[in-house]
């Protein structure tokens, strides 16, 4: 299996990077107590250093994809990316939703990098995961009780086979690709859609990820990372 970049996304964003971890062996039921509290310590951490949506906004990670979805023609105030709308959730005096050892294990990578986190179950997936536009159309499930979309002529989506993974970069995941309880292999991504924040920052969450995923969910994990400067695909370990 192999995550791709098409040549059409990659001439859009010709210095976009994507790391990525795969993680196998995941034991992903339960609530350890250490990961809730590495959750809340993380949370307390973010809301002091950023105390308000203002400081939010200034975030370099959060200017970086609010211009990437500009570009796509997409206004960031009512299509959010992913980090953005948990870190306002955040801010706000929500707590971080507890879902499964392994989302809530990059979740609170989430605050600590405020770069998006992604991914899917492996065993769901066919074929290849590929970032690409969408000619629209075409037809997606997103999680929980709520009704099949379609996607906008030219719409950011990671896609495989089967379909349509991810609508809008990393706005809504897939139900039929979504990592819960029973997975027990997952890939998760962190991309940065320029360089104006260096590869290394994406490097450094996914490492953080991968620790989680050891520490909290006995998995065995890979890591890499995808830059379409260099090429167009890699092959997932």
């Amino acid at each position: 299996m192999k995550l791709k970049v098409d040549a059409e996304f990659a001439r859009k964003f010709p210095s976009l990077s994507i790391a990525f971890v795969v993680a196998r062996g995941v034991q992903n039921q339960g609530r350890p107590e250490a990961l809730e509290a590495l959750t809340r310590q993380a949370e307390g951490a973010f809301r002091a250093r950023v105390p308000n949506n203002d400081a939010l906004g200034a975030l370099p990670e959060v200017k970086l994809w609010r211009a990437a979805y500009t570009a796509l023609g997409v206004n960031p105030n009512r299509m959010r990316p992913s980090a953005e709308a948990l870190l306002r959730r955040v801010v706000k005096g929500d707590q971080v939703p507890w879902i499964s050892p392994a989302v809530n294990g990059y979740l609170a990578t989430e605050l600590d990098h405020a770069l998006p986190v992604g991914g899917y179950d492996l065993k769901a997936l066919q074929g290849d995961v590929v970032l690409r536009f969408s000619p629209g159309g075409e037809s997606f499930t997103p999680i929980g009780p709520k009704p099949e979309e379609k996607t906008d002529p030219g719409e950011a989506v990671y896609s495989d086979a089967a379909g349509v993974l991810t609508r809008g970069w990393n706005f809504r995941d897939c139900d039929r690709a979504k990592v819960d309880g029973p997975t027990t292999e997952l890939a998760l991504f962190v991309e940065l859609p320029d360089a104006s924040l260096p590869v290394s920052r994406a490097v450094d969450a996914i490492a953080a990820i991968a620790r989680n995923l050891e520490t909290y969910c006995g998995a065995r994990t890979a890591v890499g990372a995808l830059e379409v400067t260099r090429a167009l695909e890699v092959e997932l370990p």
